[in-house]
């Protein structure tokens, strides 16, 4: 009897927790697509942010290098929401919070318009439309067509249809064209398509941005690029109905989420007081790749972020005691890192002593180039395991236990000798290996530690894959978790420190620099 009543009275809370975060929340909002990749769909959305007023962007996909144009050139509030990485709750939930007190947002799809996860729908710019209830302004490249764009145009628009209305697109943009051709083209395609044409973009090298890996260069790489942003949206405001795009934007209905997922974090307490640890992030031209949604779920659940940058400092930050290496282009700057060598003893010795670090692609190479870990690595000169992952641990980690699950991508052309076995990654296809050490660092370990290290558990877990933290939000919680209990049992000793390598109880510093 007590049981039943308990059961009732929890699925009551529940309910109501979840009912009660539910919010209406009205957001002018576009989303940018097209019939496929290098299109100009960053092209525009780069324009309709520089030229909306108090605008944010939002990645449709797992990409990292367009929300850092989003955020770094054109300094808008931005992220990603991926319908294969959480659920569409849960994406207008992400939305919500990553768009919060804007004017506009403007979302850029992946690839083409209906290509999804696996070669199917799944996952999509269009589904994604469909979750956040989303005007489509479509991007096509009418570089050596006239006419048979108009057939082009036709066929995205009738291949789906959503409440009606033309698969949600609502308006058409039309990419390395010229005025005349737009002048002659607009009528036809309004007539033909039933379709509001929007204007054009012409193809010019002011504004023309080179592509590598990812399909953009990362901001910090291109010379007078604040210049180029300049002259396209001088091209644009010249050649884009803004004002239209604005009222397409409004016509959005008002957008139903649960707003909680973000909210505060249970934290400890000590002598009544919040304990936050303090967990270092690397962030340069090398490690410029994280999801916003990650760093925020960090400090939601507590923790404290301390950016440095593994180019230019010579320690890792005093006084931390977890440490999150994401991906980016570190084999641009092999030298330079290389030639880092206080920064470098700082990362063993702050693995050494036991402190949580968690590595993702580019950060996992730059544990092995430290020693940190075991094995080699090269460039295979072609994608490796590429695409979406639905990871499962097969060991407890500081992340989680054995067989809890979370999603993540991959997108890397290295490859090394020593892949771990922590997690099972499987794709979409079915096809699925091994990958993550989940270890203890082996780098210059003293002798008479060794066999101790290998008995204590691990505190690193380093691979190639980009977990999503919002897609299982407990793995950010036992990150700040374990490192809160870290600088307990250490009481307060983290980085910084690199005169030994044994510290375990020295209070003092991680302010002196010292044991």
């Amino acid at each position: 009897m007590y049981n039943a009543f308990a059961l009732c009275l929890l699925s009551f809370m529940i309910f109501s927790c979840y009912t009660f975060g539910m919010a209406s929340f009205r957001i002018p909002r576009i989303l940018v697509s097209s019939p496929g990749s290098s299109a100009g769909k960053t092209m525009v959305t780069c324009a309709l942010l520089g030229l909306l007023p108090n605008a944010a962007g939002i990645k449709c996909g797992p990409d990292f290098i367009d929300p850092l144009f989003h955020a770094q050139v054109l300094k808008k509030k931005t992220g990603n929401v991926d319908l294969f990485f959480t659920d569409a709750d849960r994406v207008r939930s992400i939305f919500v919070h990553d768009t919060k007190n804007a004017d506009f947002v403007v979302c850029e799809g992946s690839m083409g318009f209906y290509d999804g996860a696996g070669g199917g729908q799944a996952a999509s710019a269009y589904e994604c439309a469909c979750a956040l209830d989303c005007p489509v302004i479509f991007v096509v490249d009418v570089k050596g067509k006239s006419l048979s764009v108009c057939a082009e145009i036709k066929g995205y628009v009738a291949f789906r249809e959503r409440n009606g209305d033309h698969s949600g697109i609502c308006g058409v943009i039309l990419n390395r064209c010229s005025k005349a051709l737009y002048e002659s083209l607009a009528p036809v395609i309004e007539k033909e398509c039933g379709i509001r044409p929007l204007g054009f973009l012409e193809e010019h090298e002011d504004f023309a941005l080179e592509s590598r890996y990812l399909g953009l260069v990362t901001p910090d790489s291109v010379c007078d690029l604040q210049k180029k942003m300049d002259a396209l949206f001088r091209a644009t405001e010249k050649s884009i109905a803004i004002e239209e795009i604005k009222e397409i934007a409004r016509s959005a209905a008002p957008l139903e989420a649960d707003d909680s997922l973000f909210g505060e974090g249970q934290a400890d307490s000590d002598d009544g007081k919040a304990v936050r640890p303090r967990i270092a992030v690397a962030k340069d031209e090398a490690f410029c790749f994280y999801y916003r949604e990650n760093l925020d779920l960090l400090e939601a659940f507590g923790a404290e972020l301390v950016f440095f940058s593994p180019l230019r400092d010579r320690l890792i930050p005093a006084g931390c005691q977890g440490l999150y290496i994401g991906g980016g282009y570190p084999e641009l700057f092999p030298m330079q890192l290389a030639e880092n060598t206080t920064m470098l003893e700082s990362l063993r010795t702050f693995c050494r002593r036991g402190a949580l670090v968690l590595a993702e692609c580019g950060g996992f190479l730059y544990l092995q180039l430290a020693g940190v870990l075991k094995g080699t690595f090269e460039n295979k000169k072609k994608l490796i395991r590429f695409g979406y992952v639905n990871l499962t641990a097969q060991t407890d980690t500081f992340l989680c236990k054995a067989g809890e699950e979370i999603r993540g991508h991959e997108f890397h052309y290295f490859d090394t000798t020593e892949n771990g076995n922590a997690f099972a990654a499987r794709k979409v296809n079915g096809k699925e290996w091994l990958c993550m050490q989940s270890v203890a660092a082996v780098a210059n370990m003293h002798p008479a530690r060794c066999q101790k290290a290998k008995e204590e558990n691990a505190s690193i877990v380093a691979g190639f894959p980009h977990l999503y933290f919002p897609s299982n939000p407990a793995f950010a919680a036992h990150f700040v978790d374990a490192a809160r209990e870290y600088g307990k049992e250490k009481r307060g000793c983290g980085g910084g420190c690199t005169a030994c390598a044994s510290c375990n109880s020295c209070a003092s510093c991680a302010e002196k620099g010292v044991c």
